[in-house]
């Protein structure tokens, strides 16, 4: 039988709708904070003696469900665990051009340091993912990272020409993200070219093949926006201890709770056996 695709659209109109029922259910149960210009939520105890922090991707909130569903599966495992907006994004403060690698790992150590500088685990998604390996490399109080559908670095040898040539100098990089409480909307992001500029500087590769902190890698075996083959050379460039996991996803695992949940188990797993 052939489904129309306005059948389709609706079902995935029910999927959206029930996304919001799963993100209602994670504020409800989650503490917001500002440090300085950083807008947090925060879930577990404040005298854990161990800090989590989820990283969200590339122009991603810390409001999206897989973030917010993270942070409360850490905060309920002995984790003071806790998520932020980037700088210049969403709820944090400042223009968009402040949107950059530098100032998101700045960002980081200051979450961290705000905290105690308690051991720290990093967890991120995407661009996410490449802020913790290199949140690992620099910061001596993370002691290890999961990388989620994660590029080690923005600009790669196999996206280079690509990445140049539809961002121009002088030109803005016009992004659109959904909103968290309302999936049938979105928000415009125009990122000046400078955030493309900076970029140029990081790559994690060089850093893993000496980092030996706990690592967990997670691919998609269907993301067509990180593909495996990027995470999966990570992992390869990377130090023990090291475990590399595919998961039955596309890159947009948010919009599945039970795909969220089987990245928590991975999550709990990892702490159990790696950070023990």
């Amino acid at each position: 039988m052939v489904r129309s695709f306005s059948a389709f659209s609706s079902e995935v109109r029910i999927i959206q709708k029930s996304i919001v029922i799963i993100y209602l259910w994670y504020t409800r149960c989650m503490d917001t904070l500002k440090i300085n210009s950083l807008s947090l939520i925060i879930h577990g105890s404040s005298d854990a003696t161990k800090l989590a922090v989820v990283l969200p991707g590339f122009l991603d909130t810390k409001d999206y469900p897989h973030m917010k569903g993270h942070v409360e599966f850490l905060g309920n495992n002995g984790y003071l665990a806790v998520s932020f907006d980037p700088p210049g994004t969403w709820e944090s403060d400042h223009d968009i051009s402040n949107y950059t690698i530098t100032h998101y790992l700045e960002a980081i150590d200051e979450v961290i340091a705000h905290f105690g500088n308690k051991p720290t685990l990093v967890v991120g998604h995407s661009l996410g993912g490449a802020m913790a390996m290199l949140a690992a490399c620099r910061n001596p109080h993370v002691q290890g990272f999961v990388a989620i559908m994660s590029p080690y670095a923005y600009v790669r040898d196999d996206n280079e020409e690509k990445k140049l040539v539809e961002w121009q100098p002088g030109e803005v990089k016009v992004s659109t993200r959904d909103l968290p409480r309302n999936p049938d909307e979105s928000r415009e992001f125009k990122l000046p070219y400078s955030f493309i500029e900076d970029a140029i500087h990081y790559n994690a590769l060089e850093g893993l093949k000496t980092l030996t902190k706990p690592k967990l890698f997670i691919i998609g075996k269907d993301d067509d926006v990180v593909p495996g083959l990027v995470t999966e050379r990570a992992y390869t460039e990377a130090a023990e201890p090291k475990k590399l996991v595919v998961l039955d996803s596309d890159h947009d695992y948010r919009w599945h709770p039970e795909l969220i949940e089987e990245v928590n188990q991975l999550l709990g797993a990892f702490c159990e056996t790696l950070l023990s």
